[in-house]
């Protein structure tokens, strides 16, 4: 038996009406070093989970009687158990389905049949997630007490401590690849932030690049670019292209969250092989690119509505060919509306010219060069939005394919 994977002896209850898929799960989750109780009904389940308090919850989706969205929806309800994490176990291949699961409550799924491999590896990746996330909690309950003195030194720890989280959750370095160089950074204004990015390979050839702005400030902007990112990890992973991407999240949102809740986004999907980069815009800061064959520094129209705001928006894909020292530049409007003492905008002709001056640095040094040029226009460090940048250069020695 080993005990790699289970940390401290995390405890996981399952939940399913199956008695054999029950115990194959038990005995495969015990191998690996958990303490695994099973249920198999709602009821049973979540009597369990009221005594027990498990550090993670495999739920079937799918059972008499009561079936797992209920079970979601009370233990969501219940303040001892909302924070609890769950992978759904589910039969339904659907994507709706999925984010109705998540949209729940849930926090990733496993398609039945399943392999073994599969279930560790999203077990260990959930509760990896939940050991830095589950600091979050305090915070929200300090909120409560902010105003006296021992709040305010309560939610200044737990700020720092969800800003160190957020830091944790973004690309620890960028994908490395032969011909292409791909660099990303983030300075939020306050301690936590509303933007982020994000790289997710997708396959040995393909990675899909966002860049995201979510309205607001602070905690709350925080909290919902969390569930941004987790819905669109889930919904580019299953093939989608960048504007079906766009769309789902933009549904997610309009049906799930108030009417002054929404975000921009640009995603797209970087074919390493064939060099060409298909992208959506949902609403987002046109991006950038520089033509090294034409000598141009142009921004890329193509847009789209805010994501969250209309249930019947639609998205539209476009592919662009990249060639040799051509360069992408992505960026939120942290970048392009900060304002110097004067109370001029940087703007975005402004960006416009620092990139076609230094085009010839590489990714890491451009992105650097922007923010220093950002900092030099607004005489302080000090931003009233967030900061993103992200920038993709195709290598010098790339030949036309």
């Amino acid at each position: 038996m080993s005990y790699s994977q289970g940390y401290n002896m995390d405890k996981i209850i399952v939940v399913d009406d199956e008695l054999d898929i029950l115990e194959f799960v038990q005995v495969s989750l015990e191998a690996d070093g958990f303490e695994v109780i099973i249920a198999s009904s709602g009821k049973e389940a979540l009597a369990k989970i009221k005594r027990e308090l498990p550090d993670l919850i495999l739920l079937d989706l799918m059972m008499p009687q009561m079936d797992g969205y209920e079970v979601m929806n009370l233990l969501k309800a219940d303040k001892e158990t909302r924070n609890i994490p769950i992978i759904m176990l589910t039969a339904l291949a659907q994507v709706d389905d999925k984010v109705k699961g998540l949209s729940t409550g849930a926090d990733d799924y496993i398609t039945k049949p399943f392999d073994l491999k599969e279930l560790t590896a999203r077990v260990n990746a959930v509760l990896k997630g939940t050991r830095k996330v589950k600091y979050i909690n305090p915070l929200m309950r300090a909120m409560g007490d902010a105003f006296t003195e021992e709040g305010v030194k309560q939610l200044g720890y737990h700020l720092e401590t969800a800003a160190k989280i957020q830091q944790q959750l973004l690309p620890k370095e960028p994908p490395q690849y032969e011909n292409i160089e791909i660099a990303g950074t983030l300075k939020p204004s306050m301690m936590v932030a509303g933007d982020f990015y994000d790289f997710i390979p997708l396959d040995d050839d393909h990675l899909g690049i966002a860049i995201a702005d979510i309205n607001g400030k602070g905690v709350p902007a925080a909290m919902l670019m969390f569930m941004v990112r987790t819905i669109l990890r889930l919904v580019c992973r299953e093939g989608n292209s960048p504007a079906d991407v766009l769309k789902r999240i933009n549904d997610f949102l309009a049906a799930e969250t108030e009417a002054n809740i929404f975000a921009t986004m640009v995603y797209g999907i970087l074919d390493t092989k064939s060099l060409t980069f298909t992208y959506s815009n949902g609403g987002h800061c046109p991006p950038i690119k520089v033509n090294s064959q034409t000598d141009s520094v142009a921004f890329l129209e193509t847009g789209g509505l805010l994501l969250g705001i209309f249930d019947y928006a639609e998205f539209a894909d476009e592919t662009l060919p990249l060639k040799a020292n051509d360069t992408l530049v992505f960026y939120t409007d942290g970048v392009t509306e900060a304002e110097n003492t004067s109370e001029e905008i940087y703007g975005t002709e402004r960006l416009r010219k620092v990139i076609d001056q230094n085009e010839y640095l590489d990714a890491d040094e451009l992105c650097r060069k922007i923010e220093e040029d950002l900092t030099e226009f607004t005489s302080t460090l000090q931003r009233s939005d967030d900061l993103t940048i992200v920038v993709i250069k195709i290598d010098e020695t790339v030949k036309g394919v």
